[in-house]
């Protein structure tokens, strides 16, 4: 079944709900947004797409984004977003890797030679695009096609393109909306829609439990964005930990998000503290969650059994030396994307016998269940063990003295004992750079300690490590 007709299906017991609603003021119901996707659909076949061909997205977030996304789905024609932080050789490159056919933008985007449409003429009236096959074929060609290509996170190089298959990807989130719960409730986004955890973790998951979800601006300040939780009435939302931490700041005493029954909490690592200061502040439990681009949705802590590997998911722990039941986290399930189709070293390096090595360390708790302690290429020697970089971030930020803190381990190919660490003061820069060196002696690890007025991030709100690491020299 292809991604449009499990929309269609979810759609069948109320078209006239609404299906996607933007906090600009805009909205479409279920019976909308499937007749805005029929008419890009045929558009872009009028243009010339066919079944396999790709197209490349330059688009803000909104309706029609989520339109396009079905449109292409149902041609069984696959589609690449150019990231809006991609410069001009990065759009080239993305263009020269993907190949597209046709650009659908609504900015602009330095792309010559390839013939350009915007959404709205995209969608004008005309013919309509019959789906390949015929409407609802089980077995037809499109499911099995490749249908997105995203981008991992570019911190070796130009980012990696990331396949996903239209079968895989409807496995895989309905799987997901299974082992959360979800169901016909509203799911806020506050994520860009052209990277890969809208799409997965808030879009579909919404359309596909026959949801409505609530489009963001994700450059609205965390006051607004509060209150614009509240006003929708937004019962699941999904979030770095770094989100929650800037709406808990946000919020003025008394705030709360009684309705808020599924706060995900995704990357690599949650602390304890994070989880504190929101329920605390915002009267919200985080429920972690773990996955990845390449893999999809892993682990989840839903139900407060910890975090456990989701119906299908084995998991298991390829121990570091020295540290038995610590180790770098492998994964395996029977739907996941096709790794990456223009990067085969990377392919052999992280697909492995079945097996998807993610990456990142962990550790098992007495539960039975997962800790994300953090990136392998984190990981610090002290006598007492490997210690993971964000593990030593929140103990340098329990101090009191900092406010933000990112440790940058010297090696990233082995562990070392060296270490740079940027600090954002709560306070005065020489009491935090004191505190942090006291933490660096406590694992008896040795580095420097820099100031700085802000931490760089990246669109989806992660700390840019690879542009820290490269403003202090550090390969």
């Amino acid at each position: 079944m292809t991604l449009y007709d499990a929309v269609r299906r979810a759609a069948r017991g109320g078209p006239g709900r609404c299906a996607v609603e933007e906090t600009g003021g805009g909205s479409a119901t279920y019976a909308g947004l499937l007749d805005l996707a029929d008419r890009m659909a045929g558009g872009l076949a009028a243009r010339g797409v066919r079944a396999g061909d790709c197209v490349a997205f330059g688009l803000r977030g909104g309706i029609p984004y989520v339109a396009l996304v079905l449109g292409v789905a149902k041609l069984g024609a696959r589609y690449v977003p150019l990231l809006a932080g991609f410069g001009d050789r990065e759009v080239a490159e993305a263009l020269r890797r993907t190949r597209p056919v046709l650009l659908v933008a609504d900015r602009a985007v330095a792309a010559p030679g390839l013939p350009a449409v915007s959404p709205e003429l995209l969608a004008e009236p005309g013919p309509a695009a019959a789906a390949p096959g015929g409407e609802g074929g089980a077995d037809r060609a499109p499911q099995a096609g490749v249908f997105r290509i995203l981008w991992s996170s570019g911190s070796t190089g130009f980012p990696k393109g990331i396949a996903w298959r239209q079968d895989a990807f409807v496995a895989e989130r309905r799987r997901w909306l299974a082992d959360t719960g979800i169901r016909d409730t509203d799911v806020f986004c506050r994520h860009p829609l052209d990277v890969a955890h809208a799409t997965d973790l808030h879009v579909f998951a919404a359309l596909l439990a026959g949801g409505r979800v609530v489009l963001a601006d994700p450059a609205a300040p965390p006051a607004v964005l509060l209150r614009q939780i509240a006003s929708h009435r937004a019962t699941a939302m999904s979030a770095l930990p770094r989100h929650y931490e800037e709406l808990a700041a946000a919020a003025a005493p008394g705030t709360a998000l009684p309705l808020m029954r599924r706060a995900l909490c995704g990357g690599a690592y949650v602390g304890a503290g994070t989880v504190r200061r929101v329920r605390s502040a915002l009267g919200a439990v985080l429920h972690e969650v773990y996955g990845s681009t390449e893999f999809g949705l892993a682990l989840g802590d839903i139900d407060g059994r910890g975090l456990v590997p989701v119906a299908g998911v084995g998991a298991r722990i390829e121990a570091l030396a020295g540290s038995p039941g610590t180790g770098e986290l492998v994964l395996r399930s029977d739907c996941t994307s096709e790794g990456y189709p223009d990067d085969a070293a990377a392919g052999r390096r992280t697909w492995r016998g079945g097996e998807f090595w993610t990456g990142d360390v962990a550790t098992r708790t007495h539960d039975g269940g997962f800790r994300i302690l953090g990136r392998l290429s984190e990981a610090l020697a002290t006598p007492a063990g490997p210690l993971l970089a964000p593990v030593l971030d929140e103990e340098i930020t329990a101090t009191g003295a900092v406010a933000e803190a990112v440790a940058l381990p010297r090696r990233t190919d082995g562990l070392g004992s060296e270490v740079v660490v940027a600090v954002r003061p709560e306070g005065g820069g020489a009491e935090a750079v004191a505190a942090a060196r006291t933490v660096l002696l406590r694992h008896g690890l040795r580095g420097s300690v820099a100031c700085v007025d802000a931490v760089p991030r990246t669109e989806v709100g992660k700390v840019d490590k690879p542009l820290l690491r490269a403003r202090w020299g550090l390969r």
